[in-house]
């Protein structure tokens, strides 16, 4: 588009649209009420939402939002509306009930900086409309569709996971009209039986579908990546899903529909990329996936945790970018015996600053594998010590491990007085 038009088209809408609509900014927070919707005076999300219009930018604070099972929706009429977290800060979690849960359908329309936990059962997050952007968002579903994304915009930093049957990790599936849309760093993920890691069918006659993807991995349990065409001989109809530096496998190809064959580009993988786990889908270092992806202007500055996109050699396959970890965990005691005490008995409650295993060491004990809460018994009076080591899953063990000294003192004599009878001898 020439910027002038884009420019033109804007001022249109701003004098269309009420005054009170343009460029407002929206927000909400987990236990926003009323109607304000400003930052002093936030609204609940659905609020926030479901009252915005067009040039609107909704603003989700921190914080975890329980929605119900009303959807979060905004009609095609509602145009250029920007739904988003704070960049730079924990991620809001949206639990919904609801079967669609975040569907923006204005041409514009920007997601950003959001997780979304879905059990309803259509689309976890349905952003489809021209010139859509949707960046660092992750959702979890057991919907059909955990992201439906299109016709044409950009795409990345995104993770989309559905356990449903016959399901699509993402879809882009449509009919009528040219639609570019382009992606990076997707990890999409559909585990239920029958489901496809992307689906992009052209729905009808004089469609020209395009997907243009780069360090994306694709897993689906019936195909990784499904492109087909309706109906299948239509000369008027095409669906191309374009890879490079991508990790997927299986293909499903049906009448116009074309997916990149893995062998004929040497950047793309089929070795099966390796998960540290299966909620963020984290690389672990041995994944093929690390350091194999490839850098353009498309491709964005921070993975969805917010860490730098580039790390190593060049930018990672998938969501994640694999960064190892080298920050040690912190140790410290909750509950402690007294430094000095009668007891024999020691009770003591520990924690750490992240996932870890610990070790204890009791005096000259060898050191045992050990848990929280820690309970040991001492024959010994006199000056004990108990040292607690964290290690994270990284390996990573703390350099200052929780120590602590304290006395056990001797019990207390009883002391009985005797009181003889006096005999008085006459």
């Amino acid at each position: 588009m020439v910027p002038g038009l884009v420019v033109g088209a804007l001022v249109t809408q701003a004098v269309v649209a009420p005054p009170a609509h343009a460029l407002v900014q929206r927000y909400a927070a987990p236990a926003g009420s009323g109607t304000a919707c400003t930052s002093t005076a936030p609204c609940a999300l659905v609020t926030a939402v479901n009252g915005a219009g067009s040039n609107s930018e909704v603003i989700v604070t921190p914080g975890t939002y329980e929605v119900g099972s009303t959807s979060l929706t905004r009609p095609s009429t509602v145009t250029n509306l920007n739904v988003h977290g704070v960049a730079g800060q924990p991620q809001p979690v949206i639990n919904t009930a609801a079967n669609i849960g975040l569907q923006l359908l204005g041409d514009g329309a920007r997601v950003a900086d959001l997780t979304i936990v879905q059990t309803g059962s259509q689309w976890g997050l349905n952003v489809f409309a021209a010139g859509i952007t949707v960046e660092r968002v992750a959702v979890r579903t057991v919907a059909q569709i955990a992201c439906g994304l299109g016709y044409s915009g950009l795409a990345r930093d995104l993770l989309c996971v559905t356990s449903s049957a016959n399901g699509a990790a993402v879809d882009d599936s449509w009919g009528g009209g040219t639609g570019d849309l382009i992606v990076r760093n997707l990890t999409a993920v559909a585990t239920g039986t029958g489901s496809y890691g992307i689906r992009a069918d052209a729905l009808s006659v004089n469609t020209n579908l395009d997907i243009h993807a780069r360090n994306v991995i694709a897993w689906g349990t019936l195909a990784d990546i499904r492109s087909t065409e309706t109906p299948a001989s239509d000369p008027t109809s095409e669906s191309d899903v374009n890879l490079t530096n991508s990790n997927y496998d299986l293909r499903v190809e049906g009448g116009g529909g074309n997916v990149t064959d893995v062998g004929s580009v040497s950047t793309n993988q089929t070795a099966p990329p390796v998960f540290a786990d299966t909620i963020g889908y984290h690389e672990a270092p041995t994944s093929p996936t690390v350091d194999k992806g490839t850098s353009d202007t498309a491709v964005g500055t921070s993975d969805l945790d917010g860490q730098p996109r580039k790390y190593g050699a060049a930018v990672d396959i998938g969501v994640d970018e694999f960064v190892p970890d080298t920050t040690p965990p912190d140790v410290a005691f909750g509950h402690t015996p007294r430094h000095r005490t009668r007891k024999h008995k020691a009770r003591f409650t520990f924690f750490a600053s992240e996932a870890v295993t610990f070790t204890c060491l009791v005096d000259k004990r060898p050191p045992l594998p050990c848990a929280s809460p820690f309970k040991v018994r001492f024959k010994k009076r006199g000056k004990h010590t108990v040292v607690v080591v964290a290690t994270d899953t990284a390996g990573n063990a703390d350099p200052s491990p929780a120590s602590y000294t304290w006395k056990i003192k001797a019990k207390k004599r009883r002391h009985r007085h005797h009181h003889r009878p006096h005999h008085h001898h006459h």
